[in-house]
């Protein structure tokens, strides 16, 4: 899968930062993305109060990017909201077989249909 047309880039960073990382994108012509709010799990000790655990609040930063853009975006969110800041991000990123619906560049024509 790795001639791909796009990636997905999926960010988890701490909740308050996605601001931060979607700049840290477009700083290398990321377009737009999307922000999902989650809760953090898998902590040994996850503190309780009344019963209820109190996970880490977390925000997931989803964007389709060109391929070929994808080292200089993930470079640009760590050097600026990585592990070392208060944002803690983990990027990651996904092959993406076929897009329907997007408007990834406004340098291409507009979409007919499903692109493969």
């Amino acid at each position: 899968m790795k001639d791909t047309k796009y990636e997905l880039l999926i960010v988890i960073a701490n909740q308050g930062y996605s601001g931060l990382i979607m700049d840290a994108a477009r700083s290398e012509n990321a377009g737009g993305g999307t922000v999902i709010h989650a809760k953090g799990t898998g902590m040994e000790r996850a503190e309780q109060f009344l019963g209820v655990s109190l996970a880490a609040e977390k925000e997931m930063v989803l964007i389709v990017i060109k391929r070929e853009d994808k080292n200089r975006i993930m470079r640009a969110i760590m050097d600026q909201a990585g592990t070392a800041s208060k944002a803690r991000s983990v990027i990651l990123s996904l092959p993406v077989t076929s897009t329907a619906g997007l408007r990834l560049l406004e340098d291409e024509e507009p979409e007919a249909g499903i692109e493969e």
